[in-house]
């Protein structure tokens, strides 16, 4: 069975085509804090065969086969996959959306899904497409971000947006909503077939090392979509604004001359029981 088409799909698609080649460079620094933690929950270990799912510029399908696992990734983004296979061309990857993985049932020891479950339009397909290639006693982990309050990386800059503009800039909104809770973690996991009794989240955090909130703003604007979107929308005449705004939130961060701002995530993990 196919991906459902739908504009949102669509949005995200065409983001990460532009991202795809500085991707590594820019937000990748942020989300690679959180790659061990999501890597030992699944328990990547020698001989173990991994999938990163939304492989992007495959940094976690690397960081598992260092571990010793047999890993590959996959990515509905032809651009990032072709960033993945430039990056670390020892390993496999693929082009397959999440919600149609092109691999029989039961073939891994685990999976993995880096900060790609709130891209999904329907992520309750995309978690019950990686049960069904588990196998039994295999497990799925996913990091997502916590919500804005939690999340001071983003958080600094959607207040400073705020300030001056619309943080939504009229952007296509995922249909299945936001993605950004324990609760909704599990409730998602649940829906795709996972027991409950089966299932767990915590909330994990990291600090994001940054030298100045010009950085951050091109971290965003380079290396994710959604927020990249928002920063772009905003009027050339705003972006002074903007920097002086984030410059201000960022302040109570400085250590040692480098600001290291609380960068917070949500890590799920099931387990297939049968």
């Amino acid at each position: 069975m196919g991906a459902q088409d739908h504009p949102y799909r669509e949005f995200e698609r065409a983001g990460w085509a532009r991202a795809a080649s500085s991707y590594s460079d820019s937000f990748e620094t942020i989300t690679r804090l959180f790659a061990k933690p999501l890597l030992d929950a699944v328990g990547a270990r020698p001989g173990s065969k991994l999938l990163d799912v939304a492989c992007g510029s495959g940094l976690i399908a690397a960081a598992a086969a260092a571990a010793g696992a047999k890993a590959e990734g996959a990515d509905f983004s032809p651009a990032m996959v072709y960033a993945a296979t430039k990056r670390f061309p020892q390993l496999i990857f693929r082009q397959a959306d999440a919600e149609a993985l092109p691999f029989a049932d039961h073939t891994f020891d685990a999976v993995a899904i880096g900060f790609g479950v709130h891209h999904f339009p329907f992520p309750v397909r995309a978690l019950a497409e990686a049960r069904r290639v588990l196998r039994v006693g295999g497990r799925l982990g996913f990091t997502v971000w916590a919500s804005t309050d939690q999340h001071r990386v983003q958080k600094v800059v959607v207040d400073a947006v705020r300030a001056i503009g619309d943080p939504a800039a009229d952007l296509p909104r995922p249909p299945a909503g936001d993605v950004n809770s324990m609760e909704t973690c599990l409730g998602l996991m649940h829906a795709a077939g996972f027991d409950p009794s089966a299932t767990r989240a915590e909330v994990v955090e990291s600090r994001a090392s940054v030298a100045s909130a010009r950085q951050l703003i091109a971290l965003l604007t380079h290396g994710t979509v959604r927020m990249s979107a928002v920063i772009s929308a905003l009027p050339a005449d705003k972006s002074a604004a903007l920097l002086a705004g984030v410059e201000n939130a960022i302040a109570p961060y400085l250590e040692g001359g480098v600001f290291k701002i609380p960068a917070t995530a949500v890590l799920a993990v099931g387990v297939k029981r049968e």
